[in-house]
């Protein structure tokens, strides 16, 4: 056997090995983010606990029943010396950018006290006012409403200020009425938080990748044996089988042999595939049979459709005959129909129509619509009344009916001359007359029974007449019955409005204007029945 060769753009390995390492990474970078916010969340929890305990620590240093007495008198003691050296201590011991105590006014902030030590930057005394000057005005805003709101932010953590980025608690310290008396605070820096969190990513980005390096390879290693190869194997011989694999000897195809011992699904769709290709070598076989036969159905079809075609009349010119037009058309459901029409003269002044459908579609019906044809035909030369003719087919086709066959039919003798005709109806559509002056009119009379349903049955023969200029209009029911997508029928209504709509009196027009309307009606559903129509015009 003739060894093939396959290209493969991209090959199932490379698929899984890209799509294993996205996933590694999209999970790494996952795992990344979650623990870089977790780790931020607790430092930042740490951070605001060891600044929260430390202005609690220092609020309880104020001597809260002497603030108002300092203030009032610009005079300090002892006491407020040694709560200053206390703030200095815990500023320094703790790292503490600022450590202070203070009075928030619509003008400023009063400074009480602060832990920054006379000379560096920062240091305020008793009865300083901080302004806009120094503290932007949303700060001091937000010390105000600290103040005197009860429920307002006590942490703050803030990174565009010249103070750089900190975080900040406040304590108020109120009276024994509650009233708010003094608020200490402190600011600590976080700047060394953003190196402890880039080290903390650097770490645990490490491990990861690490892990997952170690997994991949354990997993690719796995999937090469235990799925990337055999299914390899599989492919290989399904190409091969693809490119002719033929028998040399016997030029035939041969069915796959794969072996793939693996115990579970892969192992299954090689034997899936064995059987596989058994079954179409036979279903080849069986179709290369079938499609001959079925290619001389179709061709005995085709030949079926032009003999069909060629017994309808198909020439509407009489050159001798000014009297009157006529024209008509059939468009069969499948290759060969059940519907018919025909027209010849009966004698010199008597003109017969004739449309008939039969209830079958296909090859039989078109059987029964030729027998139907010729033995009207032969019954109406032999110059019998439309009443009798019609009850004579009716005999003559219901012997030998197993198929239980029947038509539905219409025969009008027109008389060219004075436009009076005779007609009878066997269970067709109504004919519909279309008067010169426009007006659409359906065709009422005694109807009787569809021929080759009942050997009994009787028929009436009717007269009507029609003026010059008048259009006798015969259709099949694959018109008022065609469907559109939404399962409504075209129905004779539409049909008799589009007629009295039309203004010229050219029946091929009339026609070919029908079946364009039933065409847009139906627009993507399925032609189920014949669609056959005959016009008769008296001309003026």
């Amino acid at each position: 056997m003739k060894e093939q060769k396959s290209i493969r753009k991209i090959s199932l390995k490379t698929k899984f090995s890209t799509a294993s390492m996205i996933l590694a990474m999209v999970l790494c970078v996952i795992i990344i983010i979650i623990s870089y916010f977790s780790f931020r969340d607790a430092m930042f929890k740490r951070y605001e606990q060891n600044i929260t305990s430390l202005v609690d620590t220092a609020a309880t240093l104020v001597p809260l029943e002497k603030v108002n007495q300092y203030y009032e008198s610009k005079q300090t003691d002892a006491d407020y010396d040694l709560l200053v050296k206390q703030f200095q201590i815990i500023q320094e011991q703790n790292n503490l950018e600022y450590l202070y105590a203070y009075v928030p006014t619509k003008a400023g902030l009063d400074v009480f006290a602060q832990g920054t030590k006379p000379g560096d930057t920062g240091n305020f005394v008793l009865g300083d006012v901080l302004g806009t000057d120094y503290y932007p005005q949303k700060d001091i805003d937000a010390a105000n409403e600290l103040f005197t709101n009860p429920d307002a932010a006590k942490i703050y953590i803030t990174n565009e200020s010249k103070f750089g980025y900190l975080i900040s608690a406040f304590d108020v310290l109120r009276d024994e009425q509650g009233n708010p008396v003094l608020v200490v605070g402190a600011d600590m820096s976080m700047q060394d938080i953003n190196s402890t969190l880039s080290n903390y990513i650097i770490f645990v980005s490490a491990i990861a990748a690490l892990i997952f390096i170690i997994f991949i390879s354990i997993y690719l290693l796995f999937l090469n044996k235990s799925i990337i190869n055999p299914l390899q194997v599989i492919v290989d011989n399904a190409t091969d089988f693809v490119n002719n694999n033929i028998d040399e000897n016997m030029g035939e195809l041969v069915a796959l042999d794969i072996n793939v011992k693996t115990g579970d699904e892969i192992e299954m769709l090689a034997d899936a595939f064995n059987k596989m290709t058994s079954d179409i070598i036979r279903y080849i076989n069986e179709l290369t049979s079938v499609t001959s036969e079925r290619e001389r159905i179709e061709t005995e079809l085709r030949i079926a459709t032009l003999i069909q075609d060629g017994m309808l009349p198909h020439n509407f010119d009489f050159p001798d005959r000014n009297e009157f037009t006529i024209y008509a058309s059939m468009r069969a459901a499948k290759n060969v129909g059940g519907d018919f029409y025909d027209f010849f003269f009966v004698d010199e002044d008597n003109f017969c129509i004739a449309i008939g459908d039969v209830s079958d579609k296909g090859v039989p019906a078109a059987l029964f619509m030729a027998m139907t044809k010729a033995t009207v035909k032969d019954l109406v030369l032999r110059h019998l009344p439309v009443d009798e003719v019609m009850t004579e087919a009716n005999i003559s086709l219901c012997k030998n009916n197993e198929q239980g066959m029947f038509v539905t039919l219409l025969i009008a003798i027109v008389n060219v001359k004075t436009g009076v005709f005779q007609w009878c109806d066997a269970g067709h559509d109504p004919a519909i007359i279309w008067k010169k002056n426009g007006a659409v009119e359906m065709l009422t009379g005694k109807k009787g029974f569809v021929c080759a349903g009942l050997e009994t049955a009787k028929y009436a023969m009717n007269e009507s007449k029609i003026e010059k200029g008048d259009i006798i209009y015969l259709y099949t029911d694959g018109i008022p019955e065609a469907n559109n997508p939404e399962t409504e029928f075209y129905g004779e209504n539409r049909l008799t409005t589009l007629i009295g709509l039309k203004e010229e009196h050219d029946i091929k027009l009339l026609c070919a204007s029908i079946l364009d309307d039933v065409d847009k009606f139906t627009a993507t559903a399925p032609q189920f029945d014949d669609i056959t129509m005959l016009g008769f015009k008296l001309e003026e």
